[in-house]
């Protein structure tokens, strides 16, 4: 009997699954209006059609988010349906923004979704709102910008290549050619007084007396 009753149990299981997959729309007509969008959506959560009916209510949103009586309901429709499957995270962020809504507009609209609100917040484990609220009242950081050490080397190297390119670029005197050649020009030997020409005068001076 046991056996018999969980394999009829898995059955049910997979018919179930199959059905719900097969509810999901490929495509929704833009003929429809707000209002039998969200009927499609409450007709499909009612028959356990959650994925369908979460389509149906974000095209809502879509569609005709713009106007804000569309909007409510289809935010609350959504919280609706995340408490029913226990997504309390994602339940908590759309009551949270339908409250916010009510408290920067708080004529105009109608009051009977900021009541549901608060019936369907109370659902949710105390645990889980302490925990929400933390992380919405948490302060953001920004993170702060990492130091480059490579910057900082590129600008000690930069003195001494201003240096070396000022001195490329510094104009080089003018050498003077005649210097120069002055410079490189031997000097002129003078030829060595011969002792022959020496005698030879003395002999005459000799002869003369």
């Amino acid at each position: 009997m046991k056996k018999t009753s969980i394999f009829a149990g898995l059955i049910l299981a997979a018919l179930t699954l199959f059905c719900g997959c097969q509810t999901v729309p490929k495509e929704i007509s833009e003929e429809l209006d707000a209002r039998q969008l969200i009927q499609l959506g409450q007709d499909n959560y009612d028959n356990h059609h959650y994925k369908a009916a979460e389509i149906y209510f974000n095209t809502v949103l879509d569609r005709y988010g713009d106007d804000p009586k569309h909007f409510l309901e289809a935010k609350y429709e959504l919280g609706h349906l995340y408490i029913k499957q226990k997504k309390y995270s994602a339940a908590y962020d759309n009551f949270n923004e339908i409250l916010e809504i009510y408290e920067s507009v708080p004529v105009g609209l109608p009051g009977s979704y900021k009541i549901l609100c608060g019936i369907e917040l109370a659902k949710i484990p105390a645990e889980k709102i302490k925990e929400f609220e933390a992380r919405k009242n948490a302060p953001k950081t920004e993170a702060e910008p990492k130091q480059e050490a490579a910057p900082a080397v590129k600008e000690e190297a930069a003195p001494k290549e201003q240096e070396k390119a000022q001195t490329e670029a510094a104009p080089q005197a003018p050498v003077d050619e005649t210097k120069e050649e002055a410079k490189e020009a031997p000097k002129e030997i003078e030829p060595p007084k011969t002792e022959g020409s020496g005698e030879s005068s003395a002999e005459k001076a000799v002869e003369e007396r």
